[in-house]
């Protein structure tokens, strides 16, 4: 049955997606079901929290005084599946709103200003509001709190895009398609929160090596099991404390955007899959990193400046400088993005827990398959049917695969055929490297990968950063030049090619796979 505003999409099983239209004529755009940070079904209560995290998204861009482009005005949803808008604003009425993206990084010096100075302290406050809620307090106010703080990140984000697409406008002139991949690089480098924490991560290794009772217990211990053993170990109290003060300042960052997804401070085990990972590698030490990464922008900036026309040099450097900090912003959003996120999960569980003692529910996650009005006022006494009812649902929804695209589609250029003995995705990285795939489903994997590993995975977050000092290549199934494991892998030097469908199913475990990731190219040996 639908409605004004409503319809129905089919999966290729058959199954029928409702689709409610997040406003009047949004069918008349392209949608593209976004697998690069809600892969999975979002759960009920995820569901009916965005009806409020769109009031305080608007209030962050009225605030300011910025207009959204359309891909951040509102996500669409099929079924429980999250899709975004990919037709974008017609030239017309970019036009009118970069003036004032223009306008409002000049006012802070850049974007990186106006991310230091308004966004994030904005930011901060939403995450300590979220986590001291009174778990009496109404949801919605939470889930203003989230959009509120999670559009913060994408008005410091249309900034850096104003100053890219020109940068990326006058290198184009002179170096053609090349110039989307140089922009990136001319601008990389400068600290941020992946690799902070990269390099606190690469200290725990360089203890644990140190320490022979730590190493084996490492070594040797199932994940459930291994903090436990190190606690009790007196010769692993160095050790720790010092990952004891990792989770003090970082366990509430979620591993991805997904409320269902626990954060470091619920499984520690994560971050010492990390420290595991690099017990043999020895990882890269934050210094080799940083002048890694400076040598790689210096090359480039000469590369750049030789080949545009002389007369072009001072704009050149005048739009590199409004770009100053591209890094570190785009690292830094994703970073708070993933700590309101997880606020958010905190918040809930803490409430999930009060209808625990109550004897309303069996444990604090079926919250998640809640909406506040089940428990919030004259709710229901038991829950517990309902919980189970709804988490089979979704359940069952992780078992249909719901179309790309819905709405009205685009221009799609033609599809190049490629051999069986290949992938095709976008240029990420540049390099070239032959190395054995590991297909990895979460970073708590990540001590399956061995050094010279060819990293396969459907999208990386900044919870996989410290992976990428132990790997050779990477290779995504999603994401573009601007996801995270494209700028992490020029960060870190290393072949990247990102939205190469079928990654993770095509290509087998261990098997020998040669990337170039300025091309796009994925070669698969038989």
């Amino acid at each position: 049955m639908t409605g004004p505003g409503t319809s129905t999409v089919r999966s290729e099983d058959g199954t029928e997606i409702p689709v409610r239209w997040a406003y009047p004529g949004a069918d008349a755009f392209e949608w593209i079901r976004d697998r690069s940070h809600w892969p999975d079904p979002r759960t009920p209560m995820d569901l009916r929290l965005q009806e409020d995290f769109w009031t305080g998204a608007d209030r962050a861009w009225e605030e300011v005084g910025l207009a959204p482009p359309a891909m951040f005005y509102r996500f669409q949803f099929a079924g429980p599946f999250m899709y975004a808008r990919m037709t974008p604003d017609p030239p017309e009425r970019l036009a009118q709103l970069a003036p004032r993206y223009i306008e409002v990084a000049r006012r802070y010096g850049n974007a990186l200003g106006f991310w230091l100075q308004y966004c994030r302290p904005r930011i901060q406050q939403a995450c300590r509001d979220l986590a001291g809620a009174s778990i009496d307090a109404p949801l919605a106010l939470s889930g203003e709190t989230w959009g509120y703080g999670f559009h913060q990140t994408f008005t410091s984000l249309v900034l850096l895009g104003v100053a890219n697409m020109r940068l990326t406008a006058l290198l184009t002139e002179s170096v053609g398609d090349d110039a989307s991949l140089m922009a990136f690089e001319v601008t990389q480098g400068s600290e941020n929160p992946s690799q902070l924490i990269d390099g606190e991560i690469w200290e725990l290794a360089s203890l644990a090596r140190a320490t022979p009772v730590v190493k084996r217990l490492l070594e040797t211990n199932e994940h459930s099991e291994v903090l436990e053993a190190l606690r009790a170990e007196p010769d692993a109290a160095a050790f720790v404390a010092a990952l004891d003060a990792l989770l003090d300042e970082h366990g509430s960052r979620s591993l991805g955007w997904d409320i269902v997804l626990p954060t470091w401070r619920e499984r520690p085990d994560t971050p010492l899959a990390l420290v595991r990972a690099q017990l043999e590698s020895g990882g890269i030490s934050p210094a080799e990193l940083a002048a890694g990464t400076s040598a790689r922008r210096a090359e480039a900036t000469t590369r750049a400046l030789t080949a545009i026309p002389e007369s072009k040099h001072t704009d050149f450097q005048r739009i590199v400088a409004e770009l100053d900090g591209y890094v570190s912003v785009r690292e830094d959003r994703a970073y708070w993005q993933m700590v309101l996120v997880g606020e958010v999960r905190g918040l809930l569980l803490r409430k999930g827990a009060s209808l625990v003692r109550t004897g309303r529910i069996d444990r604090p996650d079926d919250i998640l398959f809640l909406i506040p009005e089940d428990f919030e006022g004259a709710g229901a006494s038991d829950l517990r049917s309902l919980v189970s009812e709804r988490r089979r649902a979704w359940e069952q929804w992780h078992q249909v695969i719901p179309p790309a695209q819905i709405g009205t589609p685009g221009e799609a250029p033609p599809a190049a055929e490629s051999p069986r003995t290949e992938l095709r995705g976008a240029a990420a990285s540049r390099g070239q490297v032959t190395g054995p795939a590991r297909i990895l489903h979460s970073p708590e994997d990540g001590d399956r990968l061995r050094p010279g590993d060819i990293l396969v995975c459907v999208m990386t977050t900044p919870a996989w950063t410290p992976l990428f000092s132990v790997v050779a290549g990477i290779i995504t199934e999603t994401g573009g030049p601007l996801s995270h494991p494209a700028i992490t892998a020029r960060e870190y030097g290393i072949p990247a090619v990102v939205a190469a469908k079928e990654a993770t199913t095509r290509i087998r475990d261990g098997q020998i796979v040669s990337i170039d990731g300025a091309s796009g190219l994925v070669s698969l040996k038989e």
